[in-house]
Formats: structure tokens, C-alpha cells, sequence
């Protein structure tokens, strides 16, 4: 697998935390895993997303109660914090 050097600024607690994790396998392979991870996530979530909007898409609701449940969520999110 082709490799390719880079130079990120990374705080200064975060790569000492990383390299004490990293231990023997090297804070290059601990970032690169990092990454990996990182990428598969948004990918996953991408996925997701798009599947919501499908049905949503796809959802028989007419538009005036879909307005009506979308007020009600907004209202209890703004009295319930998360």
C-alpha cells in the first residue's frame, strides 16, 4: 500500500495522549487508523441520511400534519436539552 508523508498540527495533549496508546505500532499507524475509522463513520452516516431521506420521500403523511409533528418536535427541543 502506497504511503505519503504529510505534516498536520495536531494539540500538543492529543499526540502525547496518542503516542502513549500507540505504543509499539507507531503514532503514523495509530493516525492512519484514526482516519480510516473517522472515514467509515461519515460514510456510514452518509448512508443513513440517505436512507431517512428516501422514506421521508416515500411517506403517505400529508404535508399539514408533517408541518404539525415538526412544531412539536422544535417545541420539545427547546424546552429539553440534550
Amino acid at each position: 500500500m502506497a504511503t505519503q508523508k504529510i505534516s498536520v498540527t495536531v494539540r500538543a495533549t492529543s499526540v502525547q495522549q496518542a503516542r502513549r496508546v500507540a505504543g509499539p505500532r507507531g503514532l503514523s499507524t495509530f493516525v492512519d487508523a484514526a482516519i480510516a475509522e473517522k472515514l467509515e463513520r461519515d460514510n456510514r452516516r452518509r448512508a443513513f441520511l440517505d436512507y431517512l431521506r428516501e422514506l421521508e420521500a416515500a411517506d403517505p403523511t400529508p404535508e399539514p400534519v408533517k408541518r404539525r409533528a415538526a412544531r412539536r418536535v422544535a417545541e420539545i427541543r427547546s424546552v429539553v436539552t440534550l
